[in-house]
């Protein structure tokens, strides 16, 4: 059963003391002294993006005001420790130009991070936006880092990879392999080492069947949903390369990002709100990596805008992705709802369609900010 945390205006105030809030810190690690706990999700979800960033354990020593910094702001600033400060500030610092902090100071063997106006959080970047939906959307399918992910032949796909778990089947995983070949060939043998020959042999095949029957050979465990191990090493060192990450980001722009942005202009067109919150479009982007695009269910959204006249972008994102989703196979209907709704609400959200129910988890839901995307308006005209 999925874990809910009660909140008050995004702050949260309370929950599961021992429940994981984000994936590295559990609700209690930000109790105040007498146990209560009131601290902005914002801010939560800052401090885990810094805790990436640095890759080692940060301790929250403190949610009470010290040295004249913090007061008046409850719940919105946090003091910490860690083993290498220095490595500490200097990633903060980073992600303040960001947005994400307004303030990083350090204090003796304390360093204090102070989140901006709740209510004007500075623009995220489309290039950061679209990175961080597509962690999401990732982590609906796959655990672990998403540029790693190995999968066997257990659906049919042959071999599947990466974020958007692209695949032999559909031919986007050839695809995406031709373009990391053409920006650093060099480094895409090397990964490979001694079954470069092989995988070149492999994707000349003349079918995709041939392939996949490639694929399933190498495939491995019960439900084949493993790989040999070999090669999927050889795929998780292609994952761990920064060119390749570069390379998979901007083939998702290409792939998905373009279908977002045909699904705003058409809402646009139907009904003029401003769509330009991370949550919304998210969730939109979601939607159009698992269901291509809104076409399916523009009749339905055009009647349901019209009976219930929404007047804000949270309103119409979720007739949107409510009724696309409603025209899945009846048995996936709940999923994707579901899903989507999970991202827009930051939330797991119990849907019941076709007599079926799902209710979404995300462990990447702390990368959705509650704030516009920067540089949008270019495609709402």
């Amino acid at each position: 059963m999925a874990v809910h945390f009660k909140y008050s205006q995004d702050f949260i105030i309370g929950g599961p003391a021992k429940a994981q809030l984000t994936p590295s810190f559990q609700l209690r690690e930000y109790a105040r002294p007498d146990g209560t706990v009131n601290v902005h999700r914002e801010l939560v979800g800052s401090v885990q993006v810094l805790r990436d960033a640095v890759g080692m354990p940060l301790k929250i020593v403190s949610m009470t005001p010290a040295d004249g910094l913090g007061a008046g702001l409850d719940g919105r600033f946090v003091w910490l420790t860690a083993a290498k400060p220095a490595e500490v500030l200097k990633s903060a610092g980073r992600l303040a130009q960001e947005g994400h902090f307004l303030r990083v100071e350090a204090r003796d063997e304390r360093i204090y991070l102070e989140m901006p106006d709740p209510a004007a959080l500075p623009a995220v970047r489309p290039e950061l936006a679209i990175a961080n939906a597509l962690r999401v959307t990732a982590a609906f399918e796959t655990s672990g880092d998403p540029f790693q992910q190995v999968t066997g032949n257990f659906d049919g796909a042959g071999l599947s990879f990466g974020p958007l778990q692209v695949n032999l089947k559909t031919g986007t995983l050839q695809e995406l392999f031709t373009r990391f070949a053409a920006r650093n060939g060099p480094a895409l043998q090397a990964c490979f080492g001694g079954l470069w020959p092989e995988w070149q042999a492999m994707l000349r095949l003349p079918s995709r069947a041939r392939q996949i029957a490639w694929a399933d050979a190498l495939s491995r465990g019960g439900r084949k949903t493993d790989f040999e191990p070999a090669w999927k090493a050889a795929l998780q060192a292609v994952g761990r390369t920064q060119d390749f990450n570069a390379e998979t980001l901007r083939y998702a722009y290409d792939t998905y990002g373009r279908k977002l942005i045909a699904a705003l202009s058409w809402l646009h067109g139907l009904k003029p709100i401003r769509i330009d919150n991370l949550r919304c479009l998210a969730s939109l982007y979601d939607l159009c990596v698992q269901q291509g695009s809104l076409d399916k269910a523009r009749d339905a959204i055009r009647s349901r805008v019209g009976r219930e006249n929404p007047t804000d972008q949270f309103q119409l994102t979720r007739i949107a992705v409510e009724e696309r989703g409603k025209t899945a196979l009846p048995q996936w209907r709940a999923d994707c709802v579901s899903r989507r709704l999970c991202i827009l609400e930051r939330e797991p959200v119990v849907v019941s369609l076709n007599g079926k129910s799902a209710e979404r988890e995300n462990p990447q839901l702390y990368l959705l900010r509650n704030a516009p995307v920067s540089r949008i308006e270019q495609y709402l005209l």
